[in-house]
């Protein structure tokens, strides 16, 4: 049975190169004992026996990082449904007609910060019905598991690979692979997930936007639209380039996971440092992952507010770039529209991304005891 080390995701680069050259050596160590002795080598020995249990390893890694990030964006998207419906549709209302739904307010979202979180689901409840506070919850379970099961395998890839790089450069090993290799590997992951996952999370935004917009249709038509009604629209207003809406500010946004995961991974090794284990606990991960999302969401949260506003946008054509949007943003709602619903985000980014990050390290911990 081969020792793993099992912390992966924002472990720290030094943690997870050591678990997996380990892997790798006892991998091939195991190879080579299983070559028969004295006879020269035989037809399943060798170097190529050894580089495949190697790649076996690696294969195992990325499979488990792919199973618990998914896993963990699930969860996530469950638990923190409400208050993500409750965030974007607060950014894209400073869009309509002061800051209310167009029809003044029939939906039963024309509550305000002022009037709390609370009145506002509230509202929802009484114009919808409970399921109203779900709303997208079908397609945030497409996309945001997607996303996260995207995302997670590629990070740790890139970050050893950067690692290996950044060694080999500067010829001086960094204890844990240092700022610039996860804030690298962070964004290089982050631009490649939200130009796949795109599409999804307009198609999510949409949906959770729905209501929003009733007032502009005939009363027969102010019903849910499934996720298929959705993708249609979308599809009709200007082709398959109307799903990439938005793309632009979430690739000017990626300057938020490359504050969010060098953080978290900074106060996960202190963590390691403290412990007498040398690896975290729960209330490291769950302090680990808190601060440095709401770090990374107070310096970089306008990102947001303009990538819905993007894919909410509406009707024919290529749509507003997202300087332009910022613009009519700023010149219609002052500096403060670029934050509206940052409250909102602040309290779901505690609980989504602890959901997130804790669950995914539980998952692949579990997975990877599954694998032996």
């Amino acid at each position: 049975m081969i020792a793993r080390r099992l912390t992966l995701s924002g472990g720290g680069s030094r943690t997870l190169n050591l678990s997996l050259a380990s892997d790798e050596a006892a991998a091939a160590a195991a190879a080579a004992a299983a070559a028969p002795r004295g006879g020269g080598p035989g037809p399943g020995s060798g170097p190529g026996l050894a580089t495949d249990a190697a790649a076996k390893v690696r294969r195992g890694h990325v499979l488990s990082s792919l199973a618990a990030g998914v896993g963990s964006g699930a969860l996530a998207s469950v638990a923190c449904a409400p208050l993500d419906l409750v965030r974007t549709r607060m950014q894209v209302m400073g869009a309509m007609r002061g800051g209310t739904p167009p029809g003044g307010g029939s939906t039963g979202t024309t509550a305000t910060a002022a009037g709390g979180i609370g009145r506002y689901l509230a509202g929802i409840v009484r114009a919808e019905g409970w399921t109203g506070c779900f709303r997208g919850l079908g397609a945030a379970l497409a996309t945001v598991p997607a996303f996260w099961g995207m995302y997670f395998p590629l990070y740790e890839h890139l970050k050893r690979e950067f690692h290996s790089l950044h060694d080999g450069y500067t010829g001086v090993p960094t204890p844990t692979g240092g700022a610039l290799v996860h804030m690298g590997a962070a964004m290089a992951a982050g631009a490649a997930a939200d130009v796949v996952c795109n599409p999804l999370f307009l198609v999510r935004t949409r949906m959770q936007t729905e209501a929003l917009h009733y007032s502009e249709r005939p009363l027969a038509e102010r019903v849910p639209h499934g996720i298929a009604r959705t993708v249609r629209d979308v599809y009709l207003e200007g082709g398959i380039r109307s799903f990439w809406r938005g793309l632009t500010a979430s690739l000017l946004g990626l300057g938020h996971v490359a504050i969010q995961f060098p953080v978290y991974e900074v106060l996960k090794a202190r963590a390691r440092d403290r412990s007498g284990t040398g690896t975290e606990g729960a209330v490291d991960l769950l302090v680990a992952s808190g601060a440095s999302k709401v770090c990374a969401s107070l310096l970089t949260y306008p990102h947001e507010v303009v990538r819905s506003r993007m894919m909410d946008a509406r009707g024919a054509g290529p749509g507003l770039g997202a300087l332009r949007t910022t613009a009519g943003i700023v010149r219609a709602e002052g500096v403060r529209g670029l934050y509206r619903g940052m409250h909102v985000s602040i309290l779901r980014v505690v609980p989504n991304c602890c959901i997130t990050f804790v669950s995914y390290e539980l998952i692949l911990r579990w997975v990877k005891e599954r694998q032996g």
